[in-house]
């Protein structure tokens, strides 16, 4: 199954039974009107409402509930050369296993999904496809593009440093490099070449006294034709 929709982030409006909550208030905080500190219908990461798509409210194995995007985002960021995938959970740091089937396959919690109002509370089939979170609405049209949507619950990772390349185009530049120290070999071997021609003949006339090794050099650079 492919999507074709994609969010940025899923934001659930608060449902109609849980109480309004001050924009002043911070989470966790007691509220006078309330007798509980905290939504029940609320994941306590994101401060979002509870529903049956992306904030499923899913069961870590330390019985700690968080929605299904939180879960998920999570996930992704654990290493990617471990044999299994553990995720600590973010209040006890207890590991719960991730399925291979990704977050979605974690055990849902019923009791949070029966709070929710009744048109929410039949959870719907949610995948991953990579990196991202999808969701089939219910249509008619399954090749319907509005009928999917997903988001990417892929965290930021810092830029890899460029590798090498590799095959022929490797082959190719460590050629180049070659030639170029082929070429620097073969100027310097010329320039060594061309100070001994004209250094010798001044340095033998500095020791013998007389000129006869300019002209002993240029009738060995000219020699006469037969």
């Amino acid at each position: 199954m492919s999507c074709f929709t994609q969010l940025w982030h899923s934001n659930t409006p608060d449902s109609p039974t849980s109480p309004a909550r001050s924009p002043t208030d911070k989470p966790g905080s007691p509220n006078p009107t309330s007798p509980k500190p905290t939504s029940p219908v609320e994941c306590s990461i994101c401060f979002n409402t509870y529903d049956n798509t992306f904030k499923t409210p899913k069961l870590l194995q330390c019985s700690h509930v968080f929605c299904l995007e939180c879960v998920a985002r999570l996930s992704t960021g654990l290493p990617p050369n471990q044999a299994e995938d553990q995720l600590p959970c973010p209040f006890c740091r207890q590991l719960t296993s991730i399925p291979l089937e990704g977050a979605p396959a974690l055990e849902t919690s019923k009791e949070l999904l029966a709070t929710l109002p009744p048109e929410l509370q039949q959870e719907k089939v949610l995948w991953m496809e990579g990196t991202k979170l999808c969701c089939r609405q219910a249509s008619d049209d399954p090749e319907n593009p509005d009928s999917c949507i997903s988001i990417d619950v892929a965290m930021s990772k810092p830029e890899s440093p460029e590798a090498p390349p590799t095959g022929l185009a490797g082959r190719l530049s460590r050629c180049d490099m070659c030639d170029d120290w082929k070429r620097i070999v073969l100027l310097s071997a010329l320039i060594i070449i061309l100070f001994c021609i004209i250094l010798w003949p001044v340095q033998c006339a500095l020791k013998t006294g007389n000129l006869r090794c300019f002209t002993r050099t240029v009738a060995m650079i000219t020699l006469p034709s037969r």
